[in-house]
This record gives structure tokens, sequence and C-alpha cells, in this order.
């Protein structure tokens, strides 16, 4: 085998899997945002429906 196509051919699988790794984080960073902003808006709402002290009428399911 030529040694310059095989030195080729591993470049490119490099370049392709950092491109897939980049990808990939970039999708991750997306959802922790999502899911922050998510949880932030849930907290939001039980704290708006809560009526007067709330003392007996919400039960914690979060754990």
């Amino acid at each position: 085998m030529d040694i310059a196509a095989v030195s080729m051919e591993m470049s490119t699988a490099r370049l392709q899997q950092s491109a897939s790794l980049s990808v990939a984080k970039k999708a991750m960073d997306y959802q922790e945002q999502q899911a922050a902003g998510l949880l932030d808006m849930m907290s939001q709402t039980a704290s708006a429906q809560l009526p007067g002290s709330g003392v007996g009428h919400i039960i914690d399911v979060k754990a």
C-alpha cells in the first residue's frame, strides 16, 4: 500500500471524527441550555401557583 494514501486516509478519518465530536458537543450544550430553561420555567410556574403559604397543597416530587 502507498504510505501517502494511508496517511491521507488517516488524516481524513481524524478530521471526520473531530468534526463529528464538535457537532455532538454543540448539540449537548444546546440540550443543556434547553433543560435549564425548562427547569427555570417550571419553578416559576410552580411558585406562581402557590396559594397563600402553600403548606399542604403541593408535594415536591423532584428528588
